[in-house]
């Protein structure tokens, strides 16, 4: 059986690193799911994500 890393949501490119306390993953963490929730802080996301795939392509691609 074969483990995935899951990646941060919140830093393109980067795995879950369980930076908050209790969290098991990006499916879990309070963090992602405030941004998830707040329309402003959602397109500002979707705006780095963009400017990440710009940059590096591969950067935002599962390893």
């Amino acid at each position: 059986m074969t483990t995935v890393a899951a990646r941060c949501p919140l830093r393109p490119g980067d795995f879950c690193t369980l930076c908050v306390p209790g969290a098991t993953g990006p499916q879990d963490c309070p963090t992602v799911a405030e941004v998830m929730r707040d329309p402003a802080l959602r397109t500002r996301l979707a705006e780095l994500q963009r400017e990440a795939r710009e940059v590096s392509p591969r950067a935002l691609r599962p390893a």
